[in-house]
């Protein structure tokens, strides 16, 4: 049994907690999660997955519902299964997965989720350096070793820049995000908006409209090697189960641990339909809008070439700001799993090495041009652990097992916990082998082991007539949802009392959307492709000026 948290001192650097519960004291406000959902999902990988769904060819009705389907299903998952775990444990997944299945399966775990997080963490870097490049006259980066040194050097910088913010804690991590959040919205809105006149003077020069343009051009229902294309589910399941490895498979305990309330996991809206729906449709248009600038196929550029054409610096920008914003809470994951099996270092130690580990594996392209199918098998090896976490919390309680029944046994080890991640392995080889797509097996996957480790709890588990919450007491502690109003109270990222600081930044971002009008001008857009590049660099430029002199202003460091 977990102490009540008010009897708990922080254990880690700047009060982590990675070792016992979050205090009700040290929770955080609902706009804390907003900033961080919004910024960690909108990320430099949504111009690679958005030009993949037009490179892949699936029609544009299919693409909007199958985004639309998927992200809530995503959001239903952060919402109704991750946060309700998060939020009544306090527990890191580490420590979560410590107490339910014993050491040796949170070693394995660790060291397989700390990989996952770092992978992450570092294909963002890669995407970060390959957008730098798309400024430079150096070649692509094809190859899986690098073959540029201002490449290495670009990589090495963000690492190191990645570090500094991340090894501060995920409080500053969120700080961080509400600066960049906002920016981030707007640059995806003029995503859309800057390529739809390229793509519409090209539609317009062969007679076809405006959704005849985007079927021609973008999502044409056809693959350029002339193999099947994506049908609509398949597109939800691969929105669904691109953030797996955090909603269903639990990973963001970790940081949903610090939320006051259950609901703050419907913030993940913000990361599903601003930071995957908009973002992926904008920036498969901006792919199709640059890949008929440079008069090739959308399949051969990569991230330089799909943001550089069109919105030129800003768009490299974009892809470094996104970027950073989701490899920092990544690398701040990898740096909790491998910590949660090295106690004696600190946390702030062990982000260290990982961060720099990560940053020179970053170096490598190889991680960037098997990015999506790494995250799909990413899915499939995390999925049996967040469905072992849903079935202990959820369906064991009410069937008279207490969360954590094995503590305490002499059996060091969950064997059932054991059993179900080797024959959901298993059945995932077998619905590979026999064509089940790579995105889609995570889901009989995930509910199989539901159910399996379920049947071989109850057969191995002592049970009681203690009703659910009592179990839930005697696992976690006291549930201090009903201590919130001792919480830190939730910070609003613009309170009451603007200063004029906030509205010259808000200024900025509809600036930055209204310079996209220039492109609407009568004649060829191409002949203000320059000054809209250069509207849009100095309104950007304003907004961060403003807003970090303006969160100085407000004491909001």
């Amino acid at each position: 049994m977990i102490k009540n948290p008010t009897t708990h001192q922080p254990d880690t650097h700047e009060g982590e907690f990675s070792h016992s519960r979050v205090p009700a004291d040290r929770l955080l406000g609902r706009s804390h999660f907003a900033a961080a959902y919004s910024s960690e999902h909108i990320a430099g990988g949504e111009f690679v997955v958005g030009a993949a769904f037009a490179a892949w060819g699936a029609s544009p009705a299919t693409v909007l519902f199958g985004l639309f389907i998927g992200n809530l299903a995503a959001v239903l998952s952060w919402a109704l299964v991750c946060a309700p775990v998060a939020v009544r444990s306090r527990l890191t997944l580490y420590q979560y997965l410590e107490r339910l299945a014993g050491r040796r399966l949170v070693f394995f775990y660790n060291l397989m989720s700390g990989l996952i997080f770092a992978v992450i963490a570092g294909g963002m870097m890669t995407i970060s350096a390959a957008a730098i490049r798309g400024l430079t006259d150096v070649p692509p980066q094809v190859r899986w070793y690098p073959t540029s040194g201002l490449f290495v050097a670009a990589v090495l910088l963000i690492g190191l820049a990645t570090m500094g913010v991340a090894l501060r804690g995920f409080s500053r991590v969120t700080k961080f995000a509400k600066i960049c959040a906002p920016w981030l919205f707007a640059v995806f809105a003029v995503c859309g908006l800057a390529a739809f006149p390229y793509l519409t003077a090209i539609g317009s020069a062969q007679g076809l409209d405006g959704y005849e343009t985007l079927q021609r051009y973008v999502w044409t229902d056809n693959t350029p090697d002339g193999s099947r294309s994506l049908t609509m589910w398949q597109i939800a399941a691969f929105a669904w189960g691109l953030n797996l490895p955090l909603h269903l498979g639990m990973g963001d305990l970790s940081t949903l641990r610090f939320a006051r309330k259950t609901g703050y996991g419907a913030y993940s809206a913000f990361a599903a339909y601003g930071g995957h729906f908009v973002a992926w449709l904008t920036a498969g248009m901006l792919g199709a809008a640059s890949a008929a600038l440079l008069q090739t196929d959308i399949g051969k550029l990569d991230i330089g070439g799909v943001v550089v054409p069109v919105l030129g610096v800003a768009g490299t920008a974009a892809v470094v700001v996104a970027s950073f914003t989701t490899a920092v809470p990544c690398l701040y994951r990898s740096g909790l799993a491998f910590h949660a099996f090295l106690p004696r270092w600190s946390l702030m130690k062990t982000t260290a090495v990982v961060g720099a580990v990560t940053t020179l594996i970053a170096c490598l392209p190889l991680i960037f041009l098997k990015w999506l199918d790494l995250m799909a098998y990413f899915n499939i090896l995390t999925a049996p652990v967040g469905a072992i976490i849903a079935a202990e919390h959820f369906i064991l309680p009410k069937l008279g097992i207490a969360p954590f029944w094995r503590t305490g046994r002499r059996d060091n080890n969950n064997r059932a916990a054991w059993s179900v991640w080797v024959c959901g392995m298993a059945l995932a080889a077998v619905l590979l082998a026999a064509g089940m797509h790579l995105f889609t097996v995570f889901i009989p996957l995930w509910a199989a082991c539901l159910l399996l480790y379920t049947f071989l709890a109850y057969q191995q588990a002592p049970q009681t007539d203690m009703p659910s919450e009592r179990l839930y007491h005697q696992a976690y502690g006291s549930d201090d949802t009903c201590l919130a109003a001792t919480a830190q109270p939730a910070v609003t990222a613009f309170p009451n009392g603007r200063h004029p600081l906030f509205y010259g930044a808000a200024a900025s971002l509809l600036l930055m959307v209204a310079s996209c009008g220039i492109l609407y001008l009568p004649s060829s857009p191409h002949q203000y492709t320059a000054a809209f590049q250069w509207l849009l660099a100095v309104f950007s430029a304003a907004y961060f000026i403003q807003t970090a002199l303006w969160m100085k202003v407000s004491g909001r460091r």
